[in-house]
């Protein structure tokens, strides 16, 4: 096969490629404009029920089977992705967390992702995770069942672990902040007892708190996606106009070649 023939193959192969990096790149873009979108009214629920933990946080200290002033452990929560070409999206979550949470409490593994990254220890559990906020809720649904059927109530608090605006963090959402409760309130009067007022708010807070750490999670994964499908398109590019620029040198070699022939038949 001539040189120029393999050239043309090289060619196709980059305008196929682009086209399906480029694709990925529009999802990733749809998926951070929705993901935006989802997150600021997520934010507004969660300061909403901030408010009402402070009108009803008197009445915490009278119930006994929520660990509100001490725990034994952390249940240990990771945000990891479903999808690849994120960069070191999951492996930095892993690494932060090997260097900073490690212990030998429960370890919520979510998303698929990560569950190759950490050796597949007793105190592991591997939930799937959530390919884009469509499904978020349902993954939260989830994660809400696995940390209620390993003891949350049992005196364990919650850390979660996930990337956000280009850092791993990670974030206690059990035991409660003291800056959520100001026992100076007054608990109002309800027509329910004030037991089932606060487990109610607070199994609300905590699903909701969980599901913007999720959504933020899902942006940064999509973002470092968006970042990555850039800078591959670029390469491509690149690769492509080298590619133009060795077929145009052959063209005219080629057609140099064939004027010095003619002149030597005359």
């Amino acid at each position: 096969m001539s040189q120029r023939l393999l050239l043309e193959e090289r060619l196709s192969l980059y305008d196929d490629l682009s086209g399906i990096v480029g694709a990925m790149r529009s999802f990733a873009l749809a998926e951070l404009r929705k993901v935006g979108k989802r997150e600021q009214a997520q934010q507004s629920v969660v300061n909403e029920l901030e408010n009402v933990l402070g009108v009803i946080s008197e009445g915490f200290s009278s119930y006994k089977t929520v660990p509100l002033d001490h725990h034994e452990g952390d249940i240990g929560l990771l945000l990891g992705s479903v999808r690849g070409f994120c960069g070191s999206f999951n492996e930095d979550v892993v690494r932060f967390w090997k260097a900073q949470m490690c212990s030998t409490d429960p370890v919520i593994l979510v998303g698929e992702r990560l569950h190759n990254l950490i050796p597949d220890l007793d105190n592991l559990i591997f939930i799937e995770g959530a390919e884009g906020c469509l499904d978020a809720v349902s993954v939260i649904d989830k994660i809400i069942q696995v940390i209620q059927g390993v003891g949350f109530n049992d005196n364990l608090g919650l850390v979660v672990c996930f990337r956000d605006n280009g850092e791993v963090k990670n974030q206690r959402l059990w035991p409660l902040a003291d800056n959520l409760l100001n026992p100076k309130i007054p608990t109002p009067m309800t027509y329910t007892t004030t037991d089932e007022v606060i487990i109610t708010v607070a199994e609300h807070y905590l699903f909701h708190k969980l599901l913007i750490a999720l959504l933020q999670s899902i942006r940064e994964e999509n973002h470092m996606r968006l970042i990555q499908m850039e800078t591959a398109l670029r390469h491509l590019d690149e690769g492509r106009e080298e590619l133009l620029l060795k077929r145009n040198r052959l063209r005219q070699e080629d057609i140099v070649e064939e004027i010095e022939l003619m002149s030597n038949w005359r």
